[in-house]
């Protein structure tokens, strides 16, 4: 009788293992997929952005982007204290934070500057450029439930890195009009556009 008892246990949890299993093949369990961002540029706003220059003919060469260590990472960044950070690792940049940072700065430059004419580094070497901007960020984090900084340093040459016309330190300030991520990544993307406008209005003196 407890021969037949422990068989029919074992036969028991043997169905319950197969269950088990068929149930882990049909859904993935409670695991969560990572949510991708990218930063938006002035080029998608609404309503249009109007140009505060017209050179069609100027050309613009972005990059290289030069990031801090810690932002050189998939995962979004929070900051929580004035020495501590947190990582987003539901909440991701969908590329790496360099490359989306330059193509929305090419982006914003275009549409300020009513150029077409803009190329991310590196650009070949039969392109002619009349000027090109390098960053270096040294701080691109906040709070959710506040504000996000900006904190890089940026130079304009003049043609492929030949003479340096102007440089400069941005200290950028965006808030974060609700506590969502989407929100968060919002006030990222305006911090770069307000980036944007300061180098556009360098060049647009400079190109004058």
């Amino acid at each position: 009788m407890k021969t037949k008892t422990t068989g029919a246990a074992e036969c028991l949890l043997a169905a319950l293992a197969l269950v088990i299993c068929a149930c882990s093949l049909i859904s993935p369990g409670q695991r969560s997929t990572p949510r991708l961002y990218l930063l938006s540029s002035l080029a998608t706003a609404a309503p249009p952005v109007m140009p505060t220059a017209k050179l069609p003919h100027l050309s613009i060469g972005i990059g290289p982007v030069r990031l801090a260590e810690y932002l050189d990472r998939r995962s979004i960044i929070m900051r929580n204290s004035d020495n501590g950070i947190e990582l987003l690792e539901l909440s991701q940049w969908a590329e790496p934070l360099s490359e989306s940072f330059a193509r929305a700065v090419a982006d914003n430059l275009s549409v300020l500057l009513g150029t077409q004419q803009v190329f991310h580094f590196p650009w070949r070497s039969a392109v002619p450029v009349d000027y090109q901007v390098a960053f270096h960020v040294v701080q691109f984090d906040g709070h959710p439930q506040e504000q996000v900084l900006l904190r890089a340093h940026w130079q304009v040459f003049n043609g492929v890195g030949q003479t340096l016309m102007d440089s400069g330190h941005a200290f950028i300030r965006e808030t974060v009009t609700d506590p969502s991520v989407e929100a968060f990544i919002a006030a990222h993307s305006r911090a770069v556009a307000q980036l944007s406008r300061e180098v556009a209005g360098v060049i647009v003196k400079r190109a004058g």
